[in-house]
């Protein structure tokens, strides 16, 4: 399916019924991550697995912000009617759920974010070799965007008033302590660790991320 938001022909795949619940790809990626998900959530919720500008189906160039991509993502919210969607965004996809829920928590419900780190401190150093070769070797705006915006003020993680769950892998290059840090100033921020994962070994193409989104967002 395709959706028209700020300009912007967006892709997106929905399968299912229930609540609504939103899947948001990390960079140098798309919605097809999920494909292993998809089926099995359309059981539980109305399932909306969304490529961001630039990625996969979706037109226009890769966004040269993060926050052009809250925005997107507050417009397609809206332009479907969702009401309190749950969202689900790994990496990139995780950084956007956090900004947009630090300005607007009104427009989401629970949320799962996964792999995510707020400033440079979080990641460890051999993280910057990788991104820096796509960023200068092979202008990847993707990776630039990474390197010089992934940056939240501890003070705006206070302001989300939804439970966030905020997911990292136990091998992640994502440090463990630096998303422990965090979450705990997410005034209803949860922390899970998963064991021998990488950053991308649970989420991306995988079926562990099922009943972590199941189990948080069945909580009442």
């Amino acid at each position: 399916m395709i959706i028209k938001v700020n300009g912007c022909d967006l892709y997106y795949q929905k399968l299912g019924q229930g609540h609504p619940l939103i899947l948001l790809h990390g960079h140098h990626l798309d919605g097809g991550m999920y494909s292993k998900v998809i089926a099995p959530l359309s059981l539980y919720y109305t399932v909306y697995a969304l490529d961001m500008r630039g990625h996969g189906l979706s037109g226009g160039e890769i966004a040269e912000h993060y926050q052009t991509e809250v925005e997107d993502l507050s417009a397609f919210i809206k332009a479907l009617d969702l009401k309190q969607p749950y969202v689900f965004g790994y990496d990139s996809g995780g950084l956007v759920t956090l900004l947009l829920a630090s300005q607007d928590s009104s427009l989401l419900g629970k949320s799962i974010v996964a792999g995510v780190f707020i400033d440079g401190k979080g990641i460890h150093k051999y993280h910057y070799l990788t991104e820096g070769v796509r960023r200068f070797l092979k202008f990847d705006r993707d990776s630039r965007v990474e390197l010089t915006e992934s940056y939240m003020e501890p003070d705006s993680l206070k302001k989300i008033t939804i439970p966030v769950l905020c997911a990292v892998g136990e091998n992640d290059w994502v440090k463990v302590e630096h998303v422990r840090w965090y979450s705990s100033l997410i005034p209803q921020g949860r922390l899970a660790i998963m064991p021998r994962q990488s950053h991308d070994s649970y989420v991306v193409d995988s079926l562990k991320i099922l009943d972590l989104i199941k189990d948080f967002c069945k909580e009442s």
